[in-house]
């Protein structure tokens, strides 16, 4: 441009230009460039006209630097609906759900039961009998980075839901801060009878009120509820009763198809949501009992 408008001055379009004053400058072009591409790449265009103004404070060329982004993103989004960021995760097979994505087509009609693993898969401590070794035991044993809380194993109602980071600075609190001894009894209920000085309450540190579905609620809904809330995890009971658990990592396999995650492994469905492998005759859950599945999903138990 500058090059022709040097050449010819008296083209229509630099009519406007004064003479012996420098009408195009390179640098303008550069700075819309590179907001052009980082729009088309990102598909972001409020964001990057702001960040293009506060990094050269040249409000002159809003105007242009705000056509180019809009047209970067139009053109982008006619060549793929992702930008760059949703193409990384995509591609990297991170579970991430768009809240902006409309999935109702892609999720299967049927109830969340086919999908979440069911209550006697789980790795769930019960309100009483354990201790802080065993506690430390049961979190060296499974690399789960929560565990549903139930009363006891025969009624399984549920009690609440504690982390792995929370039960583990719990856990060590009491050992190095407290100087209670690993044999220390630890509990998620009221215990009156117990002493505080010589036990580990551990309601505190448990989510008492996690967020729960009627096991007989569609996997739509339960779709619909981690991508408006973002969640990562719920837990579904009927009548106090936990029946079962779905994390993120298990819908996202459902929208975007598990056989594109587990690997050498042919599974068949039987119809009651669960899946058998030709090879192990094993029964497991909907995702199976893979390692690379097992290290995506240590989120959540399940």
């Amino acid at each position: 441009m500058e090059i022709w408008q040097s050449s010819r001055p008296d083209f229509f379009l630099f009519a406007s230009c004064e003479p012996d004053t420098a009408c195009v400058t390179p640098g303008t072009y550069a700075i819309i460039g590179a907001a052009s591409a980082l729009g088309g790449a990102t598909r972001m265009t409020v964001s990057i006209v702001v960040i293009m103004f506060e990094l050269t404070g040249a409000l002159t060329y809003v105007l242009p630097i705000m056509i180019s982004v809009l047209i970067s993103k139009w053109v982008g989004d006619a060549l793929n609906a992702r930008g760059i960021y949703e193409s990384w995760i995509h591609f990297k097979g991170y579970p991430f759900l768009d809240n902006r994505d409309d999935n109702s087509s892609s999720v299967p009609d049927v109830p969340a039961s086919q999908v979440y693993s069911r209550v006697e898969d789980l790795v769930s401590i019960t309100a009483t009998g354990h201790s802080i070794q065993t506690l430390q035991d049961l979190l060296h044993a499974h690399a789960f980075r929560g565990f549903p809380v139930i009363d006891n194993l025969k009624d399984a109602t549920l009690l609440g839901y504690i982390s792995r980071t929370e039960l583990e600075f719990a856990l060590n609190s009491a050992l190095t801060a407290r100087k209670l001894p690993p044999e220390t009894g630890a509990h998620f209920a009221l215990q009156p009878l117990s002493d505080p000085a010589s036990s580990l309450d551990l309601r505190p540190w448990m989510d008492g009120t996690p967020i729960t579905l009627n096991a007989k609620s569609t996997l739509q809904l339960a779709v619909n509820l981690f991508q408006k809330m973002g969640l990562r995890y719920v837990l579904f009971t009927e009548k106090g009763s936990l029946k079962g658990f779905l994390t993120k990592k298990d819908v996202w396999l459902v929208l975007n198809g598990a056989e594109e995650s587990i690997k050498n492994e042919e599974l068949v469905g039987d119809g009651r949501g669960i899946y058998r492998s030709q090879e192990t005759e094993q029964e497991t859950g909907l995702l199976g009992a893979e390692e690379d599945v097992a290290e995506d999903r240590r989120e959540e138990p399940g």
